[in-house]
């Protein structure tokens, strides 16, 4: 009689070990270990979902981390470091690789100084993280403060420009960092999600982009619902029209 119970059992066990599960202990890199311009790839090696050492990694080494440690779509490692292995020519890349023109690297940075041939700003800028954290008046960054911010850094790039590729990528990634880094669970889209309403605390930001660590203390958690590729265009979309609108205005 107690034979049709046990599936139950096994499944309310798996649950529970699942929902104990903690975010792999962090390391801070060695002065041999490759870093480059993206925080999360920093992150995740930092962590040791990606090799600690930041060399020779493959697209299915990129996927298992990305979903291992945040719980998103495995399309989001293994297309892009599929591209890059692609542009050096290889079959893996190391991260400091990414750091070339036309790969993630490009200019007006929320956390890095625009590339020079004196300076390649591999590290983060602790000046432009303050910077990032002040566009916000509380303590959260939103979709209007990260649209100020895209703003602001556009204009110290001045007078160069992003190129379209550039500009997908840099609200990519300040979508990234309030989906990341927000307060509760990253809805589906298909629930109409209104992305002005999130709000990412501004220490938890401040402690992800300073020291590229996962900050559990803080009220960090990984997604329980694996993010999906349909769930970046929203707060993608909500980034980029908040910083027209902060132009159209200037205009009239």
């Amino acid at each position: 009689m107690m034979l049709p119970r046990m599936p139950v059992l096994a499944a309310t066990a798996a649950l529970a070990v699942a929902s104990a599960q903690t975010t792999r202990p962090w390391q801070a890199p060695g002065p041999d270990d490759s870093r480059g311009p993206c925080p999360m790839l920093n992150t995740l090696a930092n962590h040791g979902y990606l090799p600690h050492n930041g060399r020779n990694i493959t697209a299915g080494q990129c996927a298992d981390a990305v979903s291992q440690g945040l719980n998103v779509d495995r399309f989001y490692g293994t297309v892009p470091a599929s591209f890059f292995a692609l542009g050096f020519g290889k079959s893996t890349f190391d991260l400091e690789d990414l750091n070339k023109p036309g790969v993630i690297q490009h200019i007006a940075s929320l956390t890095r100084n625009d590339v020079t041939p004196t300076d390649q700003s591999l590290t983060a800028d602790p000046t432009r993280i303050a910077a990032l954290l002040n566009d916000s008046s509380t303590d959260y960054l939103t979709v209007a403060s990260l649209a100020a911010s895209r703003d602001r850094v556009e204009k110290l790039s001045a007078p160069q420009r992003l190129s379209p590729q550039g500009q997908q990528t840099a609200y990519f990634e300040a979508g990234m960092l309030l989906m990341m880094m927000k307060e509760g669970e990253v809805p589906s889209a298909l629930t109409f999600p209104d992305p002005r309403t999130w709000r990412a605390p501004k220490e938890r930001v401040r402690v992800w982009l300073t020291e590229e660590r996962l900050p559990e203390e803080l009220g960090w958690k990984r997604n329980a619902r694996t993010v999906s590729a349909m769930d970046w265009p929203p707060v993608t979309a909500a980034i980029e029209a908040e910083r027209m609108g902060l132009s159209a205005r200037r205009r009239s």
